[in-house]
């Protein structure tokens, strides 16, 4: 399992473990309705993932805010754009093949991290 800190483009085969601490629904004409959540590891590292039109039914199901997954095979890219919902300069975009499953042993409570990576 790796923390968030550590992800990087060019590797899709990263497994970490997360909580989500913000999940909603967005809709834009480029890229149509989408799933957006922020993650947060046991470090207090915090990322942003997208769920693209495709893939809501696939997964939707199993993301919830609050909820603390392990999530495996996912695409990590450049953040770009104006609204940053991290300082992390890559976000996670889910596969077909994205598996998610329940993480058990996750702390309830993890360190804050404002402005720190």
């Amino acid at each position: 399992v790796s923390y968030v800190r550590e992800l990087k483009p060019r590797k899709n085969t990263w497994r970490i473990e997360v909580r989500v601490i913000r999940l909603w629904k967005n809709y834009n004409r480029e890229s149509g309705n989408t799933i957006e959540m922020v993650f947060v590891d046991k470090e207090g590292t915090k990322i942003h993932a997208s769920v693209g039109e495709q893939l809501i039914k696939k997964f939707e199901d199993d993301l919830t805010k609050g909820n603390a997954m392990v999530i495996q095979l996912f695409k990590v890219y450049d953040a770009i754009g104006d609204y940053r919902t991290s300082t992390h300069p890559y976000k996670i975009g889910f596969f077909h093949t994205t598996f998610v499953t329940k993480a058990d042993d996750f702390p309830r409570a993890v360190p804050e991290k404002h402005f720190v990576d």
